[in-house]
């Protein structure tokens, strides 16, 4: 054959094999939980051990393609960590199947080393390109997934959280969906002043700068990096196509506060995403039962389905019938039980004032005190103005409140919209007397920040509230000046409903 001969000859071979790919499907080796499968990658000149977790019917079934979600473990874990005595996955998935929760998936568990899934920046271990030039390809190949970016999802936990959200962020071709679960990562004030054995051994043999303090280290590969960084308003609108799911225990060291400052940015970008803040620490108990949020979420995603946009609950109205007694001295009214005695103690009253400053008059705290019996009680403030712009009622609130309180002896407070602002001045002065302070999407923007230490504060906002910035400030006054705290953002809009669920959410608190 001659020279041209053959090159037509090759030419039209490749051309054939484009075009009639070999059918994907299982290998062999595969069971429903395979562990420690070999990828031999060129890009790393290394073997990347992966695991895989099928559907139930995956063999039986030889027609069905999948969706496939990344689950990427932490640092000091491997690929074996997802499904392990600690996260159970496995279980977790079986049973939310069963409920019908979510629909079929396959599950790829990859080893990740300690590579916070970047390319170093020295190109000398290129593992995100190993990532999306060679496992992904032959995830695709090797099993029967859908293959396009609609149908891939990445979750990770702490070192895998940020690859969760680096992964998309950077190659969105590919996936389609990010959830970051306790995201390492750092704000760069928090990266400046990083122990230098936290740093070297973390970050520094990754981003470069390995050695330096300060801010040497914030280098223009970790800047390309950074979320805080990427995230900007020239690109925002890039990342539209991206659904992001972040979640992050209020109990977290470090990492909560720049999840939460994130989370501030990417609501000052327009940047779409959900944000959970739940009570929790840097545990796998913690990322389990993110899961039961996640899967359905990711659920939706694939289907083109928008996520529920809040919790729902049903109140209903108090039994008990209240009077209103007009105390002309407080700027507002306070509501009590009709059978109240002045000589026994009650459960809770409601202090429901309008427009008159941001200031608790003392006047106001006089009166409260010479009403309330010296058993304590709780003290409900509301804004008149602010339930009626949220379509609610005093009758809205007792009901959804006074069935889950409890009375203990103590001075409470529940400080709900506008009135969360009153109640948080009430709560920094000396003679205010709360031992604990319930603030529900509380409007204290533009407030300065002083409370006191002799109070703990329980606040939640929903990830859609206008007061999202001034909630991440009380989170991280309290954090950095150790004064006790429980600090909650879960899914909502804002509405009556979303504040009504918000009182149950914090309620139990007290």
């Amino acid at each position: 054959m001659s020279f041209l001969g053959l090159c037509i000859f090759t030419w039209l071979a490749a051309l054939t094999s484009c075009e009639k790919p070999e059918p994907p499907g299982p290998e062999p080796e595969f069971v429903r939980y395979s562990k420690d499968i070999v990828l031999q990658s060129k890009v790393l000149n290394a073997s990347v051990k992966y695991s895989v977790y099928l559907p139930d019917d995956y063999m039986s079934d030889t027609t069905s393609r999948y969706g496939v979600v990344y689950l990427l473990h932490g640092l000091g874990d491997n690929n074996n960590s997802w499904n392990d005595v600690y996260l159970r996955v496995s279980s977790l998935i079986n049973e939310m199947e069963d409920a019908g929760n979510i629909s079929k998936m396959i599950y790829v568990m990859p080893q990740g080393f300690r590579t916070y899934y970047v390319n170093r920046h020295t190109g000398t271990y290129d593992y995100m390109d190993m990532f999306v030039q060679e496992l992904v390809p032959h995830i695709d190949k090797t099993l029967r997934t859908v293959a396009d970016r609609d149908h891939r999802a990445v979750v990770g936990y702490s070192m895998g959280g940020y690859g969760a959200m680096i992964l998309p962020s950077k190659h969105p071709e590919l996936f389609s969906v990010s959830v970051p679960l306790s995201m390492s990562f750092r704000t760069d004030r928090q990266y400046m002043t990083e122990p230098s054995g936290g740093w070297d051994g973390q970050w520094g043999y990754i981003f470069g700068a390995e050695g330096m303090i300060g801010e040497a280290r914030l280098t223009p590969y970790y800047k390309e990096h950074s979320p805080f960084y990427f995230f900007n308003t020239e690109t925002a609108a890039s990342f539209d196509n991206v659904k992001y799911f972040l979640d992050c225990g209020d109990d977290e060291e470090q990492l909560l506060v720049a999840n939460d400052t994130l989370h501030v940015v990417m609501r000052s970008l327009g940047i779409d995403h959900e944000f959970r803040v739940r009570n929790g620490a840097h545990t796998s108990d913690y990322w389990r039962k993110a899961m039961y949020e996640v899967l359905p979420y990711i659920e939706n995603c694939f289907n083109g389905l928008k996520y529920k946009e809040e919790e729902t609950i049903r109140v209903e109205t108090s039994e008990y019938e209240y009077q209103d007694i007009l105390q002309e001295s407080c700027g507002g009214r306070i509501y009590l039980p009709t059978d109240y005695d002045e000589s026994s103690g009650y459960t809770a009253l409601y202090y429901v004032y309008s427009d008159i400053g941001d200031d608790f008059p003392a006047k106001s705290i006089t009166q409260i005190k010479k009403a309330a019996d010296v058993k304590g009680y709780v003290l409900v403030t509301c804004n008149s103005d602010s339930l009626a712009a949220y379509g609610m009622n005093l009758r809205d609130v007792i009901g959804a409140a006074e069935k889950e309180f409890s009375f203990d002896g103590s001075r409470k407070g529940v400080g709900i919209l506008g009135g969360g602002r009153l109640l948080f001045n009430a709560s920094t002065r000396e003679d205010s007397g709360f031992s604990s302070v319930l603030l529900v999407e509380a409007a204290m923007e533009d407030l300065p920040f002083d409370p006191s230490d002799e109070v703990v504060y329980h606040f939640c906002v929903s990830d859609q509230s206008r007061y999202y910035v001034a909630a991440d400030l009380l989170y991280r006054y309290c954090k950095e000046h150790d004064i006790k705290y429980e600090y909650r953002v879960y899914n909502g809009v804002e509405s009556a409903n979303s504040v009504l669920y918000a009182i149950s959410l914090l309620i139990n608190n007290i």
